[in-house]
């Protein structure tokens, strides 16, 4: 756990990029939500219907608005596609300036107490655009193994299906189902738990190869999985947590109003900050596991370029980003 408090309180020293990340992240849901409302008030020509979705879900009044404007409104939706392919290039894109980040005060332990390193995002700006062509790479490779993983679960679930399908019930089939989205769902998160510790490797050694560092994080993992996989769903059940606190509360709050609706969105907010202070929480955890855990096999070594020696111009060797310490 010292990892993880330690990433917390570099997390706390890190609020401005983390509000940094989150405008990003309000900008970009922006982008599509204010065209989405702009439609949707320019179609409902100023139908009272849609009031009784206040009060919760009405089938009836959803259905009649499609029949008459279902055209129009499935192409601005068709929007929403981008913004998800954009979010996951920003997601990809920012992992080079947070690490960087933490890399930064991370030089900064063991000097005296009291010293701090002030952001400045002109550097994670620098760090993100070096490291986006890697993290990218690591992308693809991780998204292979999911990929191959989810055919080789679902032709044993179809082997397994047809050997027992004249004796099974409907239950047993659901079972079934059950134990391999389960197993599914266990082997995904752990590639991408892999996932995330490569792309710490692949910062650590100012490495290219996405392969090596895959793994390599591999190795790490399935040799610390306690403290590896194990906290991992440990963040994942914090995120989850947070998304049913929310639904509670929108069961509970009684929506009949404008005023009641920003209430809720405030909690939108709050919930999408949350999750985005927890991504960077976990990213500090794993930066911080991999320069303690016991490596599997002999490492590159850190380059000095990060921590020791004054920033190169573009024609040096690359990897040369330099954290400010103030």
């Amino acid at each position: 756990m010292k990892h993880s408090t330690l990433a917390w309180q570099q997390t706390l020293a890190s609020l401005p990029m983390v509000g940094l990340i989150y405008g990003l992240t309000l900008g970009l849901g922006l982008l599509v939500a204010l065209p989405i409302y702009s439609t949707l008030a320019t179609e409902d020509q100023r139908s009272l219907a849609f009031l009784n979705l206040i009060n919760g879900f009405n089938y009836t009044v959803v259905s009649d608005f499609m029949n008459r404007s279902g055209a129009t409104v499935k192409a601005v939706f068709g929007m929403v596609r981008w913004l998800n392919l954009a979010y996951l290039f920003l997601t990809i894109f920012l992992t080079g300036g947070i690490l960087l980040r933490f890399a930064q005060l991370s030089s900064l332990h063991n000097r005296p107490a009291g010293m701090v390193s002030r952001f400045r995002a002109g550097l994670f700006w620098e760090g993100c655009s070096q490291y986006v062509g890697r993290m990218l790479r690591l992308f693809g490779v991780t998204l292979l193994f999911v990929l191959v993983t989810a055919v080789i679960w679902l032709i044993i679930g179809i082997l397994i299906g047809s050997a027992v399908n004249n004796t099974e019930t409907e239950r047993e089939t659901i079972g079934i189902s059950l134990v391999f989205f389960a197993l599914f769902a266990l082997t995904t998160t752990l590639l991408l738990c892999i996932g995330d510790f490569a792309k710490v490797i692949l910062f650590r050694d100012d490495a290219h190869g996405a392969f090596r560092a895959f793994g390599q994080a591999g190795r790490l993992v399935l040799r610390n999985l306690p403290r590896t996989y194990g906290l991992y769903l440990v963040f994942i059940l914090i995120g989850t947590g947070c998304f049913a606190l929310y639904f509670v509360l929108e069961s509970l709050l009684i929506v009949d109003g404008w005023l009641m609706i920003a209430v809720l969105f405030i909690i939108q907010q709050v919930l999408i900050a949350s999750r985005v202070a927890l991504k960077v929480w976990w990213l500090g955890t794993a930066y911080s596991l991999v320069r303690t855990l016991p490596q599997p096999v002999s490492q590159l070594p850190v380059p000095a370029a990060f921590l020791q020696q004054p920033m190169k111009s573009a024609n040096e060797e690359p990897g040369a980003i330099q954290p400010a310490l103030d």
